[in-house]
């Protein structure tokens, strides 16, 4: 009897993963609720060092399918299902970072934030300010698992993973910098934002080229490529100019001195 042929292994992404995860991303009245409440989050667990409350901010945003469905979309060429994941992302994180602008203005207006409040040295935006090589390689096993979640519709790991890439508190970040007039820290975010969001992109090309076997090699493995230079060079002539460290901060929420606390009462 000869032996039973093994049956062919099923491809991470094929058009009904497309289908299944684009049926997820929706520009919806939910979905800038979801992302306005994550971006008020965000400015509030930044401004109070409030690591509870950040995580929150990261669960809560629904980024996760509109940023998968780029990389799925593109490998079976369907480039406009990958250009409407790439804009509404897009979208949601420009509806997070007027939210959470427009929280720390009410703040202000309110009398929270007192006049001598230091915010850009509150450890957790120092973070979220200051990207580095680690944040790359958390973005790059991040990028990698979200991918492999999302085609596997693994939803636990997907919360995990959208908790790693951290992309509102990053925004979150930007518009508290932006509003203090900070133009460093602003722009430190939003390497950090953009960092994720194009290694996300980039890992989940790369995970599904490879998962295709010899097959699956095309002109498109160039992009991640491309995008991890890029990506490289940013974060080179970021540390050159002094907006990125070259190590990570050692600021922790413990570090804080009681009186930064205080600076946030009413």
């Amino acid at each position: 009897m000869g032996a039973v042929p093994s049956p062919a292994a099923q491809p991470l992404v094929d058009h009904d993963t497309v289908s299944s995860t684009a049926s997820q991303v929706k520009l919806s009245a939910l979905y800038v609720l979801f992302m306005s409440t994550s971006g008020v989050l965000a400015s509030v667990a930044l401004l109070s060092n409030s690591v509870p409350i950040l995580i929150g901010s990261m669960i809560v945003a629904p980024l996760m399918p509109a940023l998968a469905l780029v990389p799925f979309a593109l490998v079976t060429h369907s480039r406009g299902e990958a250009a409407r994941g790439l804009s509404i992302a897009l979208v949601g994180l420009v509806v997070a970072f007027v939210a959470a602008w427009l929280t720390t203005a009410l703040m202000d207006a309110l009398g929270v934030i007192t006049p001598d409040a230091e915010l850009v040295d509150y450890p957790l935006l120092v973070e979220r300010a200051n990207p580095g090589w680690w944040s790359m390689a958390a973005a790059v096993a991040a990028g990698i698992a979200g991918t492999v979640a999302q085609a596997r519709e693994k939803t636990d790991a997907i919360i995990g993973t959208v908790a790693a890439l951290a992309l509102v508190p990053a925004v979150g970040a930007a518009a508290i910098a932006v509003f203090l007039g900070v133009s460093e820290s602003a722009l430190g975010a939003l390497l950090l934002l953009g960092m994720n969001v194009g290694l996300i992109i980039a890992m989940g090309v790369a995970v599904v080229l490879v998962s295709e076997g010899r097959a699956g090699l095309r002109p498109l493995a160039l992009l991640p490529v491309v995008i991890v230079a890029l990506v490289g060079t940013l974060l080179l002539w970021a540390q050159a100019t002094g907006t990125a460290p070259r190590q990570p901060s050692d600021s922790t929420v413990s570090d804080a001195s009681p009186s930064s606390f205080s600076r946030w009462e009413a």
